[in-house]
């Protein structure tokens, strides 16, 4: 053997993953046809709920077991769970007041949260509850509270169907059935329906595929396999996950070799 290869897999004394030697096939996160589908559609307006934020301002949210029906109507009741991989923390929040100098304190429980789905990378994220009561109930719900928004904060990593783009500090809500504006203000992104960007989406694909060793037509005939449908024909929504997950998969190779 040349080159300090030999025989057995080992490179100069140092063994190589047989499976990163022989990684020949481009592919993205293992979700179904199904999945990648449900997951690009628009967001139903009538799952959302409405709170107050900032300023006065109403904002859409989704509600802990909306999500949670979402995750199951989509992955199914056995492709899908959460955890807590950490320690639930109470916190203590002082807040001055600009006017007075007065200082407030109060409390909060912060919990950190994975969501795993059969198929996918894991999505990890922290949700924060604050203690509106100083009772054992109140601290009870304030730290139940941090782990289901933990949980949908996670669940964010998959798209608009668990209210992605609903956050953010821009727009506030309007009425339901009308144009729907959301906390991002990217309502033409939810939908698809904006195809300024699609260019910039499909050739980033294939750089990403290149960066790989992957030519093109082997990208596009991927993307064929993974949606059936041809890159051309993609949305932006269908092309936004894919894109991601390449670059996932770029960093995963590059940090293994």
């Amino acid at each position: 053997m040349q080159n300090g290869t030999k025989a057995n897999g080992t490179v100069n004394g140092v063994h190589r993953d047989p499976a990163i030697i022989g990684e020949h096939k481009l592919s993205w996160d293992g979700l179904s046809p199904n999945v990648v589908q449900a997951l690009s559609q628009p967001l139903d307006p009538s799952l959302l709920s409405q709170r107050k934020g900032r300023a006065g301002r109403t904002y859409d949210y989704l509600e802990g077991h909306v999500a949670i029906d979402q995750a199951n109507r989509i992955f199914g009741f056995g492709g899908w769970g959460y955890e807590v991989v950490g320690d639930v923390t109470l916190r203590r929040v002082e807040t001055v007041d600009t006017k007075t100098g007065d200082v407030s304190v109060s409390h909060a429980y912060s919990a950190p949260v994975r969501v795993t789905v059969a198929g996918a990378q894991p999505r990890t994220d922290v949700g924060f509850h604050a203690v509106t009561e100083g009772t054992p109930e109140g601290h009870d719900t304030a730290l139940k509270g941090a782990v289901t928004d933990g949980m949908k904060r996670a669940l964010r990593g998959f798209g608009v169907q668990f209210g992605n783009s609903l956050y953010g500090d821009h727009t506030p809500a309007t009425t339901r059935g009308n144009s729907h504006s959301t906390e991002s203000g990217d309502s033409a992104q939810s939908t698809g329906s904006d195809t300024s960007d699609l260019p910039a989406l499909r050739k980033r694909l294939i750089n990403l595929g290149a960066d790989r060793g992957f030519k093109e037509e082997q990208v596009k005939e991927a993307v064929k396999e993974r949606t059936g449908k041809s890159l051309g024909r993609l949305s932006k929504a269908e092309l936004i996950p894919l894109v991601e997950s390449a670059e996932r998969k770029l960093r995963e190779t590059q940090k293994a070799a």
